[in-house]
C-alpha cells in the first residue's frame, strides 16, 4: 500500500514539474509549421485541372473586353456555394480547352464541318450559362429585397441608432442582401474601417464600398456609396430617411424598366427558331411535296 501512495505521488510530482518546464519556441514553431505544410497539402489542385495550367496561360493575355463581366459572375456563383476557388484566368481557361476538345471531337470523330464547329460552340455557351445561371439568380434576388432592407436601415437610424449598430441589426435578416452585409462585416479586416475615411486627404475607401464594388452591382455599389458619404459627412438622419430608401427603390423600378425593355429583343430568336420556322415548314412542306408530286 505504501509503494502505491509513494508511486502515485512520484507521477503527479514529475507532471507538476514537467508542466512548469517552458517549452522553447522552436518547438512550437516547428508544429506551426507542420500544420501549415499538411493545409498546403491539401490545397493541391486536382490532377484535370493541372492540365488546365498552359490554357490558363494563354488565359491571361485575353483582352478585357472578351473577358467582359466573368469578375462579377464568379464572385456571386461563389456567393452561391458554386465555382470555389475559381479564378476568373482558370475559368477561360477551361473555357479554351472546352472549345479545344469540341474541335478534336467534332472534325476528329465526326468528319461533318457542322457537328466540328457546332460541338465546341455549344460547349463554350454551356459553361457561360453553367456560371451565368447562379449569378443572375443572386443578384435578382440582391436587387429585389435592396430596396426595402435599405428602408429598414433608414427607419434604424432615425431612431438614434448609428450607422454600425443599424447595418449590424439588418444583417440578421434572412435574405440574400442580409446575407451579403452579414458576410460583409464579418470579413472585414480589424485593420481597415468599414466607412471611408477622407479626413486629411487620405480618401482610403471604406471596406463596405470595397466589398460593394467588388460585387459590380450597380444598385448595390450605390447603396453602399450613399450609405458610407452619409457617415463620412455627417449629415443627420432626417436626410437619409428623405433620400436612401427612395433613391435605392428608385433604381430597383428603373432596373425592372431595363430588363422589360429589353425582353423583346432576347425573344426574338427564340419566337423565329421554335415557332416561326415550325410555322413556316408546316405550311412549305406539304406544297412542295404536292409541287414535286404533280412534276
Amino acid at each position: 500500500m505504501h509503494l502505491m501512495i509513494a508511486f502515485v505521488a512520484a507521477v503527479w510530482t514529475a507532471s507538476t514539474v514537467y508542466r512548469s518546464i517552458p517549452v522553447p519556441a522552436a518547438v512550437d514553431r516547428a508544429a506551426l509549421a507542420r500544420v501549415m505544410a499538411r493545409g498546403e497539402e491539401q490545397e493541391t489542385l486536382p490532377f484535370w485541372r493541372m492540365l488546365l495550367l498552359p490554357f490558363n496561360r494563354i488565359a491571361a493575355m485575353l483582352p478585357p473586353t472578351l473577358v467582359g463581366d466573368t469578375t462579377r459572375q464568379l464572385y456571386w456563383a461563389q456567393f452561391q456555394g458554386e465555382w470555389i476557388g475559381w479564378t476568373v484566368v482558370e475559368f477561360w481557361g477551361l473555357r479554351l480547352a472546352a472549345v479545344l476538345v469540341g474541335l478534336v471531337v467534332g472534325l476528329g470523330l465526326t468528319r461533318d464541318p457542322l457537328l466540328g464547329f457546332g460541338i465546341p460552340a455549344l460547349l463554350y455557351f454551356y459553361l457561360g450559362a453553367k456560371l451565368n445561371t447562379p449569378s443572375e439568380k443572386a443578384t435578382r434576388q440582391l436587387q429585389r429585397e435592396l430596396p426595402e432592407m435599405a428602408q429598414t436601415l433608414a427607419l434604424l437610424i432615425g431612431t438614434g441608432k448609428s450607422e454600425i449598430e443599424s447595418l449590424q441589426e439588418v444583417a440578421g435578416g434572412q435574405g440574400m442582401v442580409h446575407t451579403w452585409m452579414r458576410r460583409t462585416l464579418a470579413a472585414r479586416p480589424p485593420d481597415q474601417a468599414l466607412f471611408s475615411d477622407v479626413r486629411g486627404g487620405g480618401g482610403r475607401l471604406g471596406y463596405l464600398r470595397q466589398e460593394a464594388e467588388r460585387a459590380g452591382v450597380s444598385s448595390l455599389v450605390n447603396f453602399a456609396t450613399q450609405v458610407d458619404f452619409l457617415k463620412t459627412a455627417g449629415i443627420g438622419a432626417e436626410v437619409l430617411l428623405g433620400t436612401l430608401a427612395d433613391t435605392v427603390a428608385d433604381d430597383y423600378e428603373a432596373e425592372v424598366n431595363v430588363r422589360a425593355e429589353a425582353l423583346g429583343d432576347k425573344l426574338v430568336l427564340p419566337v423565329t427558331m421554335f415557332y416561326f420556322v415550325p410555322y413556316l415548314a408546316a405550311l412549305m412542306i406539304p406544297m412542295i411535296a404536292t409541287s414535286g408530286g404533280m412534276m
